[in-house]
Order: C-alpha cells, then sequence, then structure tokens
C-alpha cells in the first residue's frame, strides 16, 4: 500500500469511529419537543449493541445530554446517574469546563444538597 492509501484509510477510519456529531438526530428531536424520542437516541448512542456491526466511540457529552433531557421530563434518578456517569468519565478534566460546572449545579440541587 501506498503512504497516501494508508494515511486515507487511517483518516477514514478516524473520522468513522470519531463520536462528534452523531447526536444530531437526538437534538433534532429535543429541538422538536419529542423528549422520548431524543432519549431513545441517546440511550441507543451510549449503549452497546451486540447486533450492531458499527462500532462508535461513545462521547461524554451525550451522556450529560441525556441527563439533562431525563431532568427536564423529570425523571430524576436517571438523570441523577447519566450526570454521575459524565462526573466519572470527565473526572480529570479541566475543572473550568462549563458541561462540568454544569453538571455539578444540576447534580446538587437534585441529590438537595
Amino acid at each position: 500500500m501506498a503512504p497516501v492509501e494508508i494515511y486515507m484509510d487511517f483518516t477514514f477510519l478516524a473520522n468513522y469511529i470519531t463520536p462528534f456529531h452523531k447526536d444530531v438526530l437526538a437534538r433534532a428531536y429535543h429541538k422538536n419537543g419529542e423528549l422520548d424520542k431524543a432519549i431513545a437516541e441517546y440511550d441507543r448512542l451510549i449503549n452497546f449493541d451486540p447486533n450492531n456491526w458499527e462500532r462508535f466511540l461513545i462521547h461524554p457529552k451525550y451522556h450529560y445530554r441525556l441527563a439533562k433531557l431525563y431532568e427536564e421530563k423529570g425523571t430524576t434518578q436517571k438523570a441523577i446517574k447519566e450526570y454521575e456517569k459524565f462526573l466519572d468519565i470527565w473526572k480529570d478534566a479541566d475543572e473550568d469546563l462549563p458541561e462540568l460546572i454544569d453538571t455539578k449545579d444540576r447534580l446538587k440541587k437534585l441529590i438537595g444538597e
């Protein structure tokens, strides 16, 4: 294989598995007010389906966005679980990231601290 072909294969693979913008449908459902469909789509994105041949990396922000949807719907325990999952994944992230700050604030309110 020529170096250009290897580079093109790597670029394709990197773009294929990268999770960015894979939640467009979920965000569209949310914007359209279809919370249940948005939740189902995020649930599909964050869970491994052994019957599906597609394999993607899971972006941590999907847990954050799903938690916000659960919170909006009033499903508090599921929101807490997803916020905690997000914080666990981003435990070493910079403390000043907006999503991290927002998650900690929302979690405190949901838990009642």
